[in-house]
């Protein structure tokens, strides 16, 4: 619970309904949150933003034995960029049908890309779904 609770904090202090976070086991090794607007990026995601921080950090792109803790479930480009960092899991709070109430999305679910995929990578939905939805509706 508390690297779900830092991704919703960084979001929160950006803002922003998107927030992540990547750990290893309990801890957290980095935070980010959605940038698209701050930096002109249409790809500055949370989770693209922080994949790139922690790579930028370790100095490799393979972060396999990490988990990608995500405050809204991830879009295709996001969970590709999980899938090609070689992350092996993913928790997300709130689903693609509940920002879509809110917000356009792209209407495929991130376990339809890890199906899809040609690296295993386990999803996780709902996770703390009930906090992730209170930051959604807060800054959305």
């Amino acid at each position: 619970m508390q690297i779900m609770q830092a991704a919703i904090d960084v979001a929160e202090k950006n803002g922003t309904p998107f927030g992540a976070a990547l750990a290893m086991g309990d801890e957290v090794f980095v935070t980010a949150a959605n940038q698209t607007k701050k930096l002109h990026d249409a790809t500055a995601h949370a989770e693209v933003h922080a994949i790139r921080k922690l790579s930028k950090m370790l100095r490799k792109s393979n972060l396999s034995g990490f988990t990608l803790y995500t405050t809204c479930e991830p879009c295709p480009m996001c969970m590709s960029a999980a899938i090609w960092s070689e992350i092996e899991t993913v928790v997300f709070g709130c689903s693609i049908p509940d920002i879509s109430k809110t917000m356009p999305q792209i209407q495929i679910r991130c376990h339809e890309v890890a199906k899809e995929s040609f690296r295993k990578i386990d999803v996780h939905p709902a996770f703390m779904e009930k906090e992730c939805l209170e930051l959604l509706n807060r800054y959305s």
